[in-house]
């Protein structure tokens, strides 16, 4: 049996909850059982990349958030160096685009020349 990594569950958990669903609103959104929400929130079991995809996009989350690996934030904030609003404004946008783009990888769209 593969480890399970309990803190996607709690990121799941904390997403879901930032946008004020339920595990039965998650559910009815991502058309994955309540019960394996659950199961995944509880660190009992191991959600493959297909729900994870799923519920991400019903947390309005990326897959990446939900493992813990989203360095996109980190290199977008980065990137600006000033604190006005505008440069957050960018940031957002960036974060938004560069979110989008991976999920396009993720889901195999080629790229248009």
């Amino acid at each position: 049996m593969a480890d399970i990594d309990r803190s996607i569950g709690h990121r799941l958990s904390s997403a879901r909850e930032a946008v004020a669903m339920s595990q039965r609103d998650l559910a009815t959104c991502s058309g994955v059982s309540q019960s394996t929400i659950h199961r995944i929130e509880s660190g009992l079991r191991a959600a493959s990349i297909a729900e994870l995809s799923t519920l991400a996009d019903a947390c309005g989350v990326l897959i990446a958030d939900l493992q813990g690996a989203n360095a996109i934030a980190d290199q977008v904030l980065c990137a600006g160096r000033m604190n006005d609003a505008g440069t957050q404004d960018l940031a957002s946008y960036m974060l938004y685009a560069f979110g989008v783009a991976r999920r396009l990888d993720e889901m195999g769209v080629a790229e248009f020349a």
